[in-house]
């Protein structure tokens, strides 16, 4: 039978979040408004050459569709990872776009002339920069994996390596030409909100408990299914990002029949 990993006890891991979030956000705002976010940018995006696939293949790992499969594929061992999961992905497909209509900003390719820019794959260049999509994803995802499962003090390098990933995916949309680093700044703290806020709802109501249904794992079956699905279709600009989309697939294959396996074994029990 299948014992999920039970939440661990932190509370100070949610207000490190609301900290971390605000410093994130007021720093994105500040250099939004400064000429260093223009000079941060060009600098960036030219910082190293040579390595476009390898950002091209990071940050695919902030895209929404690939970051929601792996979290229900990780999280499936963690006893609120699912509920908050599906949580942040429903707060975060509502506030990015209100975020992004609201501000209005421009992206770095609708400003700075193409040939100033090392674009990667094909970034957007519509007015909808602020924040980053991909950043709050990302960062959301960390927070969340943060809040599920029992980090204690001797796996604070496993911490560091996951919060480093999440910021290699953050700045990777610098360096594809997509986003300008105010607009991954804000986008980490509005993902750490986002973790945060997730967390509150999952406590005032819960939904873990009727995830574990049997009916609701048949849901959340076609739903890894169906993401499967989307990543092996969407099209791709390079060849590192269908390797990146091939390779969440796999992993999202596998879960999915993982938690075939425990359907099956609820029927019997």
């Amino acid at each position: 039978m299948f014992q999920p990993i039970p939440a661990p006890d932190k509370p100070l891991l949610p207000i490190l979040l609301l900290i971390l979030s605000g410093t994130f956000i007021l720093s994105g705002l500040l250099l939004f408004n400064s000429t260093m976010n223009l000079q941060a940018m060009l600098w960036l995006n030219h910082l190293t050459p040579g390595f476009d696939n390898h950002w091209s293949f990071i940050t695919q790992f902030g895209e929404a569709g690939a970051a929601l499969l792996l979290l229900l594929v990780i999280t499936r061992f963690s006893q609120c990872g699912n509920a908050l999961s599906l949580k942040i992905f429903l707060i975060g497909s509502l506030l990015s776009p209100l975020l992004k209509s609201w501000v209005a900003s421009p992206r770095p390719l609708g400003v700075i002339e193409a040939g100033l820019l090392n674009s990667i794959g094909q970034p957007p260049a519509g007015a909808n920069s602020m924040p980053s999509g991909h950043s709050l994803t990302v960062f959301a995802a960390t927070g969340v994996l943060l809040l599920c499962f029992p980090f204690k003090a001797r796996h604070w390098l496993l911490a560091t390596l996951l919060i480093s990933l999440a910021c290699l995916v953050a700045l990777s949309r610098v360096m594809v030409g997509a986003h300008w680093p105010a607009d991954v700044l804000a986008g980490a703290g509005a993902g750490l909100a986002v973790a945060w806020t997730a967390q509150r709802w999952e406590n005032l109501q819960p939904w873990q408990a009727r995830l574990q249904t049997r009916s609701s794992q048949w849901c959340l079956l076609l739903t890894e299914i169906t993401l499967v699905g989307y990543l092996l279709t969407t099209s791709t600009a390079t060849s590192a990002e269908r390797l990146a989309f091939d390779l969440i697939a796999t992993v999202g294959i596998a879960g999915a029949m993982s938690r075939l396996s425990f359907i099956r074994r609820q029927a019997w029990t």
